[in-house]
């Protein structure tokens, strides 16, 4: 049995019931700080303008210069961090666009729930550039100081990234016979 054909079913869900308790819980603590009134458009900024358009202006006047973002792929500093992070994004993947959900404000913190999609053009974990369009949800705390962000947790599903990679590798190196239908129908 392959596991992986059943790990979008166990991701999806997850990351919904990740993101209803990580807001029940910042709507139940008492808030420390009130984010800035626009945290909520810049927190869809840095996926739009920083991640998806490389826009270093945008990420030098909304992200700290100490701030902190920790990803998967490692912890970034400062908003020249969030530049290393959208390069190194860019090296992997081109055609790379973000569709973010409302933000959900609590406090200093937001969260944001977002889609990106792009085309598998440069190495990504040791994975060679296949081509693969492919489509990844994830989800982001930022926590916000003054009018700045100064700390962002990001995470995805990254099963569901490399298994998109992967099955357009496979299809890809097989040639017509191996798609023909096998036994009887």
């Amino acid at each position: 049995m392959n596991i992986h054909r059943f790990s979008r079913r166990i991701v999806c869900p997850f990351t919904s019931h990740l993101m209803i308790v990580l807001t029940a819980l910042l709507m139940s603590v008492a808030p420390t700080a009130a984010a800035p009134a626009n945290a909520s458009l810049m927190s869809v900024q840095f996926f739009d303008a920083v991640l998806g358009e490389m826009d270093l202006d945008v990420a030098a006047a909304i992200v700290s210069a100490d701030a902190l973002l920790h990803t998967p792929d490692g912890e970034f500093r400062g908003y020249e961090g969030a530049g290393l992070f959208a390069t190194s994004l860019r090296d992997s993947f081109s055609e790379v666009t973000f569709v973010t959900q409302e933000p959900s404000l609590a406090g200093d913190l937001a969260t944001v729930q977002w889609t990106m999609t792009g085309v598998h053009t440069g190495d990504y974990q040791g994975l060679a550039p296949a081509g693969a369009s492919v489509s990844v949800h994830g989800l982001a705390v930022l926590r916000f100081d003054d009018l700045v962000i100064v700390e962002q947790w990001i995470t995805y599903d990254r099963l569901a990234l490399v298994d998109q990679i992967e099955a357009f590798a496979l299809i890809d190196s097989c040639d017509a016979e191996c798609l023909k239908p096998t036994g009887n129908r």
